[in-house]
């Protein structure tokens, strides 16, 4: 298999590069934490302070533009929406694999249905530079923060976690009243999820 691959210095050509050529980067997005971490009202969009950012394989690189003679162009969708709303669906899910969905109010879904489109509102990065997990393909954690009346259940998502690439946080619900703040504590901790980190390969 072949892809056509465009000259990143000459507009117009393209060459055909067998895929396992191909030098592969990855997109992703750096942002700063969820609107409503920061107290923010959910109407305050943040998306436009989205940055993308690439991590490239520099010797892969280098060998492809030695043998082809000619640099490679990237392009990238500018698309935080439907990013945050992947994130979304990764962090609703890894709160349903330690609490049932009545347990708490899943915020999130509304943002990945589409219903609602800021998504920054839920999802951020705590903007620390990241470290590199360099034995995990992915790695995933659970967490709550909030008080004894008022809880938020936050996902914690590293994609390909053996890079650079920042630890997002979704907040996908939230619980109210001490009662029910309880038992989703007393269920968590139970399991010993409140600080859990769960890495897959």
């Amino acid at each position: 298999m072949t892809q056509f691959i465009p000259d990143g210095e000459k507009i117009g050509r393209v060459q055909a590069v067998p895929n396992e050529d191909v030098p592969a980067v990855f997109a992703f997005y750096k942002m700063p934490p969820a609107g409503i971490l920061l107290g923010l009202n959910e109407t305050v969009d943040t998306l436009p302070s989205w940055t993308m950012a690439v991590i490239a394989d520099s010797n892969r690189q280098e060998q492809f533009e030695q043998k082809y003679n000619f640099k490679p162009a990237v392009g990238f969708r500018h698309q935080p929406t439907e990013f945050g709303q992947l994130l979304l669906k990764i962090g609703y899910g890894q709160a349903l694999t330690h609490l049932d969905c009545r347990d708490f109010e899943a915020i999130c879904v509304p943002y990945i249905l589409g219903e609602k489109s800021n998504v920054s509102w839920l999802v951020g990065t705590n903007m620390q530079e990241p470290e590199a997990l360099l034995d995990f393909g992915y790695s995933l954690r659970t967490k709550v923060l909030g008080t004894t009346e008022l809880l938020y259940i936050i996902s914690e998502v590293k994609l390909w976690a053996n890079t650079f690439m920042p630890w997002y946080h979704t907040v996908v619900g939230r619980v109210q009243g001490r009662d029910n703040v309880g038992h989703v504590i007393e269920k968590l901790n139970s399991i010993n999820a409140a600080e859990i980190n769960s890495p897959r390969t």
